[in-house]
């Protein structure tokens, strides 16, 4: 017996849709799981990425700072400490969704891409939900003039000893960025 799955959907929401998947693998009887997914086809298109993650740095008089966000999520009911993000519009490649994402939620303009990595998963054990981790460089002075109605964004420019204070903190970090924070604060430099 080879490995298959069954999709049923069980929401129709705009941004994300609880699927079950009911399946057999390595010969033993199916079984079903819950997961969300933003996409139309979930599984099948997995390894697509959904969104950017934007790990960008600036240039102040102050010396090279690292941009996060504090943003209001409704899930912890909290603010996440981390890096601005967005989804990829269709149509859209990636270095268009870093560029206009940065700008909607900073302010700041895109100066040059550094590294954009393959998908990475946010909670595979959840959702099929990945993005695109990308290292950039901004300009610009920070601005909440781009946000949507529905956003509660603060951005934060640290140096490597306001790092050190936000891992210190009991703040909600997002774990996405928790180790790079983490080496930030231990090489005692953001590269």
């Amino acid at each position: 017996m080879s490995d298959s799955y069954m999709l049923n959907k069980l929401t129709g929401c705009k941004w994300a849709n609880l699927f079950e998947v009911r399946f057999e693998r390595n010969a033993k009887p199916e079984k079903s799981w819950i997961m969300c997914s933003r996409k139309d086809k979930p599984v099948e298109n997995a390894g697509k990425a959904d969104a950017v993650l934007i790990v960008a740095t600036i240039e102040t008089d102050e010396g090279r700072k690292l941009v996060l966000t504090k943003e209001f999520r409704v899930p912890i009911w909290d603010y996440e400490y981390g890096f601005p993000t967005g989804l990829i519009d269709d149509g859209e490649d990636v270095e268009e969704a870093v560029s206009r994402e940065l700008r909607e939620e900073t302010g700041l303009e895109l100066v040059r891409i550094r590294h954009i990595s393959a998908p990475v998963f946010s909670s595979a054990g959840l959702t099929d939900e990945s993005c695109h981790m990308v290292l950039a460089e901004a300009r610009g002075e920070v601005s909440d003039e781009w946000l949507e109605d529905s956003e509660d964004i603060e951005v934060l420019l640290l140096d490597v000893r306001g790092i050190e204070d936000l891992l210190a903190s009991n703040k909600k970090i997002a774990a996405k960025a928790w180790g790079l924070l983490r080496h930030y604060a231990e090489t005692g430099k953001i590269d």
